[in-house]
This record gives structure tokens, sequence and C-alpha cells, in this order.
């Protein structure tokens, strides 16, 4: 999958052998060495690498690689995503080095496991207009830094339990495949954390804009599967206040039910209306997070 990234940029692989590459007033020296490694690791279709990667290519490792990519990196070859990890800079992208691949396919290679979701998936799904220059990734393992930078856009790693790590596929994007949620476990995964979403506006709006795509009783049944019975009274109002229909979802969410009342909004203040039927306190004003389908 991943050698289709290079189809049609052989050009590269051209410039990878050239010792001395001038580009007007500067010089990126690159070295037999640096060729050498380089080239191995494009012929085998990757455009970011590990540093396992390179021990394999290099045939060792040793203090000698660990400077080899560090000069590397300083001539402008490679861009250091974080530690161990390297996406090769094309010509293209000059002595600048303004060259990214997309973010999906550098969040891919962050952590293991791991599904690419919340507001990111609402995205690429088309439900929300709001553009993010962060990508949420969710993974049951834990980093030291739950946050990181890389050319402008910031890669946000959400953790959550092995019971909640589900509902995923996989999507093709220049020839790798990227896991993210499914859109129907991506309105739970909202549900569940409204922080990485915008708040129970932006669900709404996407059930909304998903209605004819979206099957609302596999999302009740991954809201009861995920465990957070509040989500579920959120959902069911949810679709009953946008008048989608689903007996069954809503049979299934009434089953799911806590007890105890639980904010419609967890970013607000928690006063409001509370509904009976759901067990919700309708902390947001309707006319609030339904301004969007009236201005439509």
């Amino acid at each position: 999958m991943r050698q289709e990234l290079w189809s049609g940029v052989t050009f590269f692989a051209i410039i990878i052998a050239w010792k001395v590459i001038i580009m007007s007033d500067t010089v990126r020296t690159l070295g037999k060495t640096g060729s050498d490694l380089l080239t191995v690791i494009i012929r085998q279709g990757k455009r970011i690498f590990t540093y396992e990667d390179a021990v394999k290519a290099y045939g060792s490792s040793d203090r000698r690689l660990r400077e080899l990519l560090s000069t590397l990196a300083r001539r402008g070859w490679l861009q250091r995503l974080e530690k161990g990890k390297y996406l090769i800079l094309p010509f293209e992208a000059g002595r600048e080095r303004e060259w990214t691949e997309h973010e999906f396919i550098i969040a891919s290679y962050l952590i293991e496991p791991y599904y690419i979701g919340f507001r990111s998936a609402l995205n690429y799904y088309g439900y929300t207009e709001q553009m993010s220059r962060t990508v949420f990734i969710v993974s049951t393992r834990r980093k030291l830094r739950s946050s990181l930078k890389i050319s402008g856009v910031t890669y946000r790693l959400v953790n959550v339990s092995e019971r909640k790590f589900f509902g995923f596929r996989q999507i093709a994007i220049d020839g790798n495949q990227v896991n993210i949620s499914e859109p129907e476990k991506t309105i739970v995964d909202c549900l569940d954390h409204m922080r990485y979403c915008g708040g129970v506006s932006e669900i709404a709006k996407a059930l909304w804009y998903g209605r004819d795509d979206l099957d609302l009783a596999r999302i009740a049944e991954y809201s009861r599967r995920n465990g957070n019975r509040a989500a579920s009274q959120r959902l069911g109002y949810l679709i009953e206040t946008l008048g989608l229909e689903s007996d069954k979802a809503i049979e299934i969410l009434l089953g799911s039910m806590s007890t105890r009342y639980a904010p419609l909004d967890t970013l607000s203040e928690l006063k409001g209306k509370y509904i009976a039927r759901w067990k919700v306190i309708i902390n947001v004003p309707e006319n609030e997070f339904l301004q969007w389908k009236r201005q439509r």
C-alpha cells in the first residue's frame, strides 16, 4: 500500500543519488551513506519511518547511525516527528523545509493501537463545518506527552479503556491505510467526551447532517456497549428532538438509562429544565444548540 506514495515522484530517487544538491543560494549535502540509507527506505515505499526501520536499512545500530540521522535532519533531508520517528523531506521542501505528510498518516505513526476520532472524524465525514488544526487520536495506551505539535498541526492523544476501543475501520489516504472511527462510533465518542468535539450543538449537527447515512440503532447499541449511561440519555433526547425516527434505537436507549439526571451539555453550567423521559437536564437553550438548523 505505502509503495503508492512515491508513484509519480521518481525524480526524488534521482535526487537522492546526488551527493551535492544546489538550490538557489543554499546547498543540501547528502553523501553516499545518507543516499544509500534513504534509497533503501524509499524503495520500501516509506515516507515516514522509525529508528528501527533505519537500523534494518543501515545494517546495524550504533552511534554512527544516530549521528547520520541527526545530520540528515539538520541538512533538511529529514524532519524529526518525535523521538525515533522521521519524515523524509523531498526536494520540493526547499531550504525552508515547508513540507508535511497528510496529518492522518502522521498520526498513524505516533502510537499503536489507535484510531482517528472526535472532531477529526466529524470533519472527515462532513458532519461539521468547524475546521481544526488538531488531530484527535484515540488509543488504549498512554504517552508521557498527550499533545504534540508537528508542522503547525497539534496531535492530541485521547486515552480510553479497552472496553471503549472499538468501532473503527480503515480508509485509504495517499496509498496508506489509516484507522478512523466509524460514523456511528464517532457520535458515541463525542457524546462521551464532548470537549473533543465542541459540545452538544456539534453532535446535534452531526446527527442531522448524517441522518441519511447513520444507522441510529447501531449508534444506540454502540452507546450501550460504551457503558456511559449519561451519553445514552443525551442521545435519546437528541434523536427525538431532531425528529429522527428509529424505534429500535429508542428501545435500546431507554433500556440503557440511569436513574440519575445528566446534563445535556457537559461544557455548560449545570442548571436548566429537567426532562423526565430521558433524565437529562437541558442546560443549553434549544434555540442555541439547534440554531445552526434554523439558519440553513
